[in-house]
């Protein structure tokens, strides 16, 4: 590989559909396909820490921009939406995220905070848009 490459991740099979994930600080978390006891409550799959990754790196970005601009919301939600096509090649079709901002700031402040983190700011959304449809919408709660 060329340019700048680091380790981010290592995933260790621990039995089952069981992962351990490191981060490169050492910290982890348990990632599984499919819960052994059937009660999905406790777990986070692969597809939902990789859809919460979206969520929460275009989120983190948008507030980034925000707060440089000296604006900081009341409260801010990101929720994400995914049309998946379960025949193989098993894929996302589509990804919608929903901002949900409240506080003293102008709507068109936060939308472009939003088309910015979407499209050039967040890795991962930009990675992702290149291959899948992202769109989003913004809710302003008074």
């Amino acid at each position: 590989m060329t340019g700048n490459t680091w380790t981010f991740v290592k995933a260790s099979w621990k039995g089952g559909t069981q992962f351990v994930v490191e981060n490169r600080d050492g910290d982890s978390l348990t990632l599984v396909a499919r819960p052994q006891d059937k009660d999905s409550s406790h777990y986070f799959t692969m597809v939902d820490a990789f859809i919460s990754s979206l969520a929460c790196c275009t989120g983190t970005n948008v507030l980034f921009i925000l707060d440089a601009q000296g604006k900081i919301p009341r409260s801010f939600t990101v929720k994400a939406e995914c049309v998946f096509h379960h025949d193989e090649p098993r894929s996302f079709e589509k990804i919608h995220l929903i901002f949900l901002v409240s506080g003293d700031i102008a709507e068109e402040i936060v939308r472009n905070a939003i088309v910015r983190a979407v499209t050039a700011v967040c890795p991962i959304a930009v990675t992702v848009g290149r291959s899948v449809e992202i769109t989003w919408e913004l809710q302003m709660i008074k």
